[in-house]
């Protein structure tokens, strides 16, 4: 059987939509993104400085993702019933999301701020 070309990126590309819909915090990460964006085009990133904003969009995102399909399964599995193990799956992967978002959070630190303070004083 001959495989369609392109349909894995579409159901990715609905997978990444479907999150953005569904999961408030997606659509935290994806505001925070975009100011994250406007702030850089503003401060006048470089190329090394675009590449760290760039990243840290990506991983949070990626990480959103993951954490939100564990949340699906492990929702399907269990159901509607109290499992300290489920508990455990979904607070480690809610973690992980939130140990990116903190080091995008030193990437703005250390990238965005200074170039915004740079811009400000020319």
């Amino acid at each position: 059987m001959k495989k369609k070309k392109g349909i894995g990126l579409r159901y990715a590309a609905w997978g990444w939509w479907h999150a953005l819909r569904h999961e408030r915090n997606m659509r935290i990460h994806a505001g925070a993104a975009a100011a994250a964006v406007a702030v850089g085009a503003y401060a006048r990133l470089d190329r090394d400085e675009w590449l760290w904003v760039a990243l840290s969009i990506a991983v949070v995102w990626s990480a959103e993702c993951v954490n939100t399909a564990m949340e699906r399964v492990v929702d399907l599995v269990v159901g509607t019933e109290r499992e300290p193990l489920a508990k455990a799956a979904k607070d480690t992967a809610a973690a992980a999301v939130l140990i990116l978002a903190a080091f995008s959070l030193v990437v703005a630190g250390t990238v965005l701020v200074p170039a915004v303070f740079a811009r400000l004083v020319e």
